[in-house]
């Protein structure tokens, strides 16, 4: 499967308790892609405003470490599209559409 890679670089984020760690998604040219945040102790989930192929993970997908944050999004990131990314999903055992409406585990 073809990849690209990815830097996750570690940055503070405002929260309104203060700060805590995020990561920045960047790719080549240092382009920004999006962001990886804790979640609930030990999972991450990412967020993007203007990258679709991040988006297509959906809403709050959990990851249980940052290095498959970095796996899934080194591949996704190689894609040329959201719908290729969703139908990747999909077609993976990261689709959990039983009980958690289609979060990533």
């Amino acid at each position: 499967m073809k990849t690209v890679k990815i830097e996750l670089r570690e940055v503070k984020l405002a929260t309104l308790s203060g700060e805590t760690r995020g990561w920045l998604i960047t790719g080549e040219n240092e382009v920004i892609h999006g962001m990886v945040h804790p979640i609930d102790g030990d999972l991450f989930t990412i967020s993007s405003t203007t990258d679709p192929r991040i988006q297509a993970f959906g809403w709050c997908p959990m990851f249980d470490s940052l290095a498959h944050v970095q796996n899934d999004l080194e591949i996704a990131l190689a894609m040329t599209s959201a719908g290729e990314v969703e139908q990747w999903i999909e077609d993976s055992d990261r689709y959990d559409d039983d009980d958690h409406h289609g979060h990533l585990h």
